[in-house]
């Protein structure tokens, strides 16, 4: 192999390392919103369970 040869296939390495790594960056940050979603959504569902506890609580009193 020439020095052409090296080159090219360097910057094929660096092209494809560069592509995997934006790709891998957008699926991570799909991932963290999905589960800050759902940590939310849990967040809410047991404020209102709470609250509707509190609410019985109240009456029964």
């Amino acid at each position: 192999m020439d020095r052409w040869d090296v080159l090219i296939i360097l910057a094929a390495g660096y092209v494809a390392v560069m592509a995997l790594v934006r790709l891998m960056a957008k699926r991570r940050n799909q991932v963290l919103s999905r589960v800050q979603g759902e940590v939310a959504k849990q967040r809410q569902q047991a404020k209102k369970k709470t609250d509707s506890e509190s609410k019985d609580d109240r009456g029964a009193a």
